[in-house]
């Protein structure tokens, strides 16, 4: 019988607390894949089977955060070695392979350092074009003898996502601009076990509905990683429209940053969320340099600010965005509010007092108020 066998990382030193970090695994396999594919844990083994299309399973599979391989594997019931390696004598291999045995039933009567050269005899006598090499082999040949006399048998492996399945760690809110960052961010967080909702701020009439609808697909994407966020949407026009009337030009971005900042923690703490994530870069851009991001951090009251990215490169931020489809909708030549608001000559090194200075020429907690309640939630 063909099933798919995954593992997991981990989850296998969580001690005590493994129980739930399993669980929460387990049901977001389950919301992965259709409703009638049956799965099971079984020796510490995620084991999937009554599926049809195998290839299906294992590209939904490969969204799961928590997940360290996925193979596509032979299950065979065996009373002794001698039916392992009788099935082995079908396996087709043309190139190099070196056999793996796994041997987690210690009962089992022949050792692995044994029983592997065995294994690879009978698959070099039934292919005349197979060679072993135990180095750089094309194929591993891989052999699961697990308890009650059941052997997973494979010949590939895809790698999983790894990192805690989403939702073990809590809730976050992540700033989401339609950048190529702040979906990577909202990744990374989600590796890491947060279930990870949106906030997004436009500018009508600055910016366009199709503005939004980039955002709006940008969040869906991030989302098909086993993510069940919300999208909340802050209109943000009257607020950049105040500080560009009575503030220094050069502070615009800093005092929006600092806004943005308290108007999530707001949404955050409404909706249960334990933390706030941004796409923030050091020293990427302007408001994004040590002095930049510390004006932001006083901002927020009662959540911690994460920023996934800080000291990745933009090469390394452009690879994973092309890794997980986001990078071609955050390239659309769309503009977000920060397009919008950007000063010819922003200040690279905030001080705060002159920041807390300037923030003064504004009625700072009515605006946040009165912004706070048009906010919109949408569903993705």
């Amino acid at each position: 019988m063909s099933v798919i066998v995954c593992s997991y990382g981990e989850i296998h030193l969580k001690g005590s607390n493994r129980g739930f970090f399993v669980r929460t695994l387990m049901k977001n396999i389950r919301q992965a894949l259709p409703a009638d594919v049956k799965t099971e844990v079984t020796d510490t083994r995620v084991v999937v089977s009554n599926f049809s299309d195998a290839k299906l399973i294992v590209n939904r599979l490969k969204k799961v955060f928590g997940l360290t391989s996925i193979r596509v594997c032979e299950s065979i019931n065996f009373n002794s070695p001698e039916e392992i390696l009788n099935y082995l004598a079908s396996v087709k291999i043309n190139g190099t392979f070196k056999v793996v045995i796994n041997r987690a039933d210690k009962n089992f009567p022949i050792k692995s350092p044994i029983f592997a050269p065995q294994c690879g005899d009978v698959i070099l006598k039934n292919n005349a074009q197979a060679k072993v090499d135990v180095q750089k082999p094309e194929t591993i040949v891989q052999i699961e003898i697990r308890h009650n006399g059941v052997a997973y048998i494979s010949t590939g492996l895809e790698r999983g996502l790894g990192g805690l399945p989403v939702g073990v760690s809590g809730r976050a809110i992540c700033l989401i601009s339609g950048g190529i960052d702040s979906p990577v961010a909202a990744f990374l967080a989600m590796k890491r076990g947060l279930t990870v909702d949106f906030v997004h701020f436009t500018t009508p009439p600055y910016t366009s509905e199709l503005a939004l609808q980039k955002v709006v697909s940008l969040c869906k994407q991030v989302n098909s990683f086993g993510n069940s966020g919300k999208l909340y949407i802050v209109p943000f026009t009257e607020i950049g429209s105040q500080i560009q009337k009575c503030c220094h030009e050069e502070y615009t971005i800093t005092l929006m940053r600092r806004f943005m900042v308290a108007l999530s923690e707001k949404i955050g703490i409404e909706h249960n969320a334990d933390c706030i994530i941004t796409g923030e870069n050091l020293a990427q851009v302007a408001s994004q340099t040590i002095q930049g991001i510390t004006t932001n951090n006083f901002v927020a009251k009662q959540l911690p600010i994460l920023r996934p990215l800080i000291c990745f490169d933009k090469d390394e931020i452009v690879h994973l965005a092309k890794q997980i489809e986001t990078y071609q909708i955050s390239i659309l030549p769309y503009e977000d509010c920060c397009t919008v608001f950007v000063p010819s000559r922003p200040t690279i090194k905030p001080n705060l007092p002159t920041v807390l200075a300037e923030e003064e020429k504004l009625n700072f907690n009515l605006l946040i108020e009165n912004c706070f309640q048009k906010v919109e939630s949408r569903e993705l």
